[in-house]
């Protein structure tokens, strides 16, 4: 693939920094859509926070591992750097006119962090479990 003959850096770290960036613009915004219904926003909100993450996760995992080993250490490097990432987001948006901070914004973060390293670990090796610590 023509992405594999890129510079690491550019690969696996430049991605991961534009992905943070956009979170970050988008938690800037006082408002970013509006829906009507209670439940169908909260809905919208939190899967956003699920699936934004979990790309985060995968991102992160990407990043620190060239390779791409499928070992605990860096899988559960990969998801407290999302979930920390995560916080400080939460962080910036108390300072943000017109949003919140909330800790269950966190939990669904860190939800999406887990599943996708699941998620990972599922398909690049469906023999291994999660008990299975190789």
């Amino acid at each position: 693939m023509i992405f594999n003959n890129l510079p690491r850096w550019r690969r696996d770290f430049v991605p991961l920094v534009l992905w943070m960036g956009l979170i970050f613009a988008l938690s800037s915004q006082s408002k970013l859509i509006s829906i009507e219904e209670p439940f169908s926003a909260m809905l919208f909100y939190k899967m956003a926070h699920i699936i934004f993450y979990a790309i985060l996760a995968w991102l992160w995992w990407r990043a620190l591992s060239p390779q791409r080993q499928l070992n605990w250490r860096l899988f559960l490097m990969a998801f407290i750097l999302t979930t920390l990432y995560g916080v400080s987001d939460e962080i910036h948006q108390y300072y943000v006119p017109g949003r919140s901070s909330r800790l269950a914004d966190v939990f669904f973060d860190a939800s999406g962090a887990w599943a996708m390293i699941l998620l990972i670990r599922q398909k690049n090796n469906p023999k291994l479990t999660f008990l299975n610590r190789s």
